[in-house]
C-alpha cells in the first residue's frame, strides 16, 4: 500500500524493488510507533498487573514496579489491587474521564520503572506491539501513508510527492483516530468500582 503512493513511475526492476523494501522495513516498526504514541487505540490498549521490583525511592513511593516490555506509553494506574479483581465484585465499572477521577492514582515513570503507592498495581497502556489483523481500516491507511511519506525521497528523490505525503498522513491519521474516538465513545461510566461509587453517593446511577 505504501509504494502505490510513490510517484506514478514503475518500480520494474528487482533492484529497486530490493531497495524499496529496505527502506519499508527500516521504517515500518518506527512509523507504527509514532502513530500509536500519538493516539490510544482501543485496539492497542491493554492492562497488565506489574511485575513488583527492589523499591529504591523508599522515601517517596511505596511500591516500584517494572514496565510492560511493550509499552509506547502509559495511560492509567488503576486505583485498587489487582487482586481486587478476583472478587465477585464488578470492579471494572467506572466513571469516566470527565470527571477527572483517573488520575487520582498518581504514579511516576523513571528509570525504567514505575513508581506508585498502589500494592499489585495493573497498569493500563498504550502497546507498540500489536497484531496487524487488530488494526482498523483507517488506521492501516494512516500507515500506509506515513511509511509513504517516509520513504519518497530515498527511494524517488521528489521532495513535492513527499510534501503531499506529509500532508496526507496527517490527514489521514486524524481520520483514524476521530474514527477509534467514535468506535468507542466515552460514557459517564469509567475508572471507580461500583462499591466505591455508591459510597461517593453515584448509586442511583449503577
Amino acid at each position: 500500500m505504501a509504494l502505490a503512493e510513490l510517484p506514478e513511475q514503475r518500480i520494474d526492476s528487482l533492484d529497486d524493488v530490493n531497495i524499496a523494501s529496505d527502506f519499508l522495513n527500516d521504517q515500518y516498526q518506527p512509523a507504527i510507533a509514532f502513530l500509536l504514541e500519538d493516539h490510544d487505540y482501543d485496539f492497542a490498549t491493554k492492562r497488565d498487573a506489574l511485575a513488583q521490583m527492589p523499591n529504591d525511592r523508599a522515601n517517596e513511593w511505596q511500591y516500584t514496579y517494572r514496565l510492560p516490555r511493550d509499552l509506547a506509553r502509559p495511560l492509567h494506574l488503576l486505583p485498587f489491587s489487582g487482586s481486587d479483581t478476583a472478587g465477585p465484585v464488578p470492579v471494572y465499572s467506572w466513571v469516566g474521564r470527565s470527571r477527572g477521577l483517573e488520575a487520582r492514582t498518581p504514579f511516576r515513570i523513571s528509570g525504567g520503572k514505575l513508581y506508585c503507592n498502589v500494592q499489585g498495581a495493573v497498569l493500563e497502556y498504550a502497546s507498540n506491539d500489536v497484531a496487524e489483523n487488530q488494526f482498523t481500516a483507517k488506521f492501516a491507511r494512516a500507515l500506509a501513508l506515513e511509511l509513504a511519506s517516509r520513504v519518497v525521497m530515498p527511494i524517488k528523490k521528489d521532495q513535492k510527492r513527499q510534501a503531499e505525503l506529509i500532508r496526507m498522513a496527517e490527514v489521514a491519521r486524524e481520520r483514524a483516530k476521530a474514527d477509534d474516538m467514535n468506535r468507542d465513545r466515552e460514557t459517564v461510566r469509567d475508572f471507580i468500582p461500583e462499591f466505591m461509587l455508591a459510597r461517593m453517593g453515584y448509586g442511583d446511577q449503577l
